[in-house]
């Protein structure tokens, strides 16, 4: 282990701010581009704050407020958070982010889970957490690292939590994430005590007769989000250094990417920073642009786009499984179709409003179903 502290020069930072002052965007079809990418407007106005208004300095203090350090195996730095709790009975809790998030997705999750007395949330069970960033992203990200697919991270993280000392652990995670504690809790069963996911990555083939009402509204949903949400999916698990490119050439590029993804996958009425804080959704672009890891984060797509899909009936999951199931998710299967790949659900809560970025949006929601789920489970 290597204890971590984030050090920004602020030339970086001076230097972006002025990519942004010389950038230029154009308006254009502005009554015809609802479903079309990220609009003027809203760019624009993340662009003027991210100049004038946002301070890395404040984020990047939040961050250097936590524990941090570098786990290092066979060549490979990965970054993490190790953030005890101060209560006796606390558990290890491995929280795993996705793609196009970091770390700071769980800044407002961390209080709830490590302390919850003192945050409102009596009786509830406290955790010790281990937040890593994904290789490849952030801080984990060296241009002269080999990049990671989905099992090797999966494989590298349980050695994480082994050399760390935890016999068993818990882990929650969403978008990639929840890929990952997958495959982790096939991997290393007799350490993994339980996953929860706020996203559930079954197979995605629509060949299927539904079998009744839920799974029939399930492959209509499916279908629309395969025909007009995957092209980034195609971009990234096919050309990952061309897009590269020329997203590393321009933080306007990188942010209008990025931010579209947080405004189509999150639960809001027109209004995104409603929702979620403008400040963590710029620290976690800004976390990108000043790493130059955006090409290296795509490369689970490029791998995956390769190979078979991680689950399968063929080897299904049977460590215990929670799931929070969000009506803005990219897909929410029915328990009747996740229950043939995922063999042990004991815990399932279904709410009325939320997203993707359950932790972001939701992390209240999100810690109580992690706390239901875990008392299952003990």
């Amino acid at each position: 282990m290597e204890k971590f502290v984030s050090f920004t020069n602020p030339k970086v930072i001076e230097n972006l701010k002025l990519q942004i002052s010389n950038s230029r965007i154009i308006d254009w079809a502005t009554d015809f581009n609802k479903d079309a990418g990220i609009s003027y407007d809203r760019l624009s106005y993340i662009l003027d704050y991210w100049e004038n208004k946002f301070s890395w300095e404040k984020s990047e203090r939040e961050l250097n407020s936590f524990n941090q350090f570098y786990f290092i195996d066979k060549g490979l730095k990965t970054h993490f958070l190790h953030l005890k709790s101060p209560v006796d009975n606390a558990l290890p809790l491995l929280l795993i982010h996705g793609w196009p998030g970091s770390i700071f997705e769980f800044f407002d999750l961390i209080p709830l889970l490590t302390n919850p007395n003192k945050n409102n949330f009596l009786g509830n069970q406290p955790f010790d957490l281990v937040i890593p960033s994904l290789p490849n992203v952030g801080f984990s990200f060296s241009k002269n690292q080999k990049p990671m697919d989905l099992v090797e991270i999966s494989e590298h993280f349980v050695k994480l939590m082994n050399c760390l000392g935890y016999k068993n652990y818990f882990i929650q995670g969403g978008d990639l994430g929840s890929f990952i504690a997958s495959i982790m809790s096939n991997k290393d069963p007799a350490s993994v005590k339980g996953i929860h996911l706020n996203m559930l990555p079954i197979p995605r083939g629509l060949d299927k007769t539904p079998k009744n009402k839920a799974e029939e509204i399930y492959y209509l949903k499916l279908k629309k989000f395969m025909l007009y949400e995957t092209g980034y999916q195609q971009l990234q698990g096919t050309k990952p250094f061309t897009l590269a490119h020329a997203l590393n050439a321009s933080p306007v590029s990188l942010c209008a990417y990025i931010s579209e993804k947080f405004y189509t996958w999150t639960d809001h009425d027109g209004d995104l920073f409603t929702k979620i804080s403008i400040d963590k959704l710029l620290a976690n672009i800004t976390l990108y642009w000043i790493t130059g890891c955006i090409g290296a984060s795509f490369w689970p797509y490029y791998a995956r786009h390769k190979s078979d899909w991680p689950i399968s009936k063929k080897q299904p999951i049977i460590t215990p499984t929670g799931y929070s199931e969000f009506p803005k998710e990219l897909f929410s299967p029915p328990i009747s179709l996740a229950s043939q790949f995922y063999k042990n659900i004991k815990h399932w809560s279904s709410h009325n409003s939320g997203g993707h970025f359950a932790a972001m949006e939701k992390p209240k929601t999100l810690a109580i179903d992690i706390n239901k789920f875990v008392k299952e489970i003990l």
